[in-house]
């Protein structure tokens, strides 16, 4: 049975453990150990027919020398065309139970998520909802009328640390990620960089995995949306040739360390640290934090 929980928000532009052999008990976890980490390739897109930029953070390594879990936390991009095939993988591979929706109602509405048998599903809007559309013609017309859309991006992602409604949706994601105790949860916006980009960041840290690994992984989604970002960057010059609105499209369609910047920077000027955020903004109590820890890392 899928869960549906509604919640208003926006924008235009969102081990196996190997075992065996006559060695020690030792040597049998070392030679585990290896293979783990041959098994185990941080920031590797899965593969679907149907969706981007869809990657297991599994083999992230922590600062205190753990290693978060394959096959639980998945980060992608809208999920509406999913395949068949690619529906069997999330949930036979993957063993998927949960999706987090951190897309608007009126992105919801425009294209659904698909229902997936025995998977829970939560509408968990990172922003509220302006009924904006992501149509080519709105976009280049949006885009004509902004200064500079790389501040858009950097003041959306100061948002996710100061709006009320980005901080109570990020507070329920984690509260959904305590829950699960067996398979996966997957969180996904329109294009799975920003809204859930900052989402990946914040479980990301709250795991223990370094500033800079962070980063990289929230730069990875120019690899994995390289053919969509061109795509939607050829659409707009088919239908301009200003040179503003088509630059503009590149800076929206992209993520830069900038974007993500802003919203560190504004953590550590409002709370002192990341920890601070996640506890006093999050409610993400030390003991949560272990709690977390204990489903996830390894």
């Amino acid at each position: 049975m899928k869960k549906w929980v509604k919640v208003t928000g926006a924008g235009v532009l969102s081990v196996t453990l190997l075992l065996g052999g006559c060695g020690s008990q030792s040597e049998d976890k070392a030679e585990a150990n290896v293979k783990t980490e041959k098994t185990l390739q941080p920031g590797n897109q899965i593969k679907l027919q149907g969706a981007v930029n869809v990657r297991d953070l599994g083999g992230y390594k922590t600062t205190d020398g753990l290693t978060i879990k394959p096959h639980k936390l998945i980060r992608s991009a809208e999920l509406e065309a999913l395949s068949d095939s690619d529906k069997k993988k999330l949930i036979n591979t993957y063993k998927l139970s949960h999706i987090v929706d951190f897309r608007t109602n009126t992105e919801v509405k425009t294209k659904p998520d698909p229902e997936l048998k025995g998977v829970k599903y939560t509408h968990d809007s990172v922003m509220k909802d302006n009924g904006a559309s992501t149509s080519t013609q709105d976009l280049t017309a949006s885009l004509a009328k902004m200064d500079n859309p790389e501040t858009f991006l950097i003041n959306a992602n100061k948002s996710f640390v100061t709006d009320d409604t980005s901080i109570q949706a990020y507070k329920d994601f984690f509260n959904v990620l305590l829950e699960n105790k067996d398979g996966s949860v997957l969180w996904h916006c329109t294009a799975g960089k920003d809204r859930a980009g900052f989402g990946t960041a914040l479980v990301l840290s709250a795991l223990g995995v370094d500033k800079n690994t962070v980063i990289e992984d929230y730069m990875l989604s120019n690899k994995y949306r390289a053919a969509e970002n061109e795509k939607a960057i050829q659409a707009v010059a088919a239908k301009t040739n200003n040179k503003k609105v088509i630059e503009g499209m590149t800076a929206v369609m992209e993520v830069r360390e900038s974007y993500i910047n802003a919203a560190f920077d504004e953590i550590n000027t409002k709370y002192g640290s990341m920890d601070h955020f996640l506890e006093q903004k999050l409610d993400l109590t030390e003991s949560k934090k272990e709690q977390l820890k204990k489903i996830y890392l390894y």
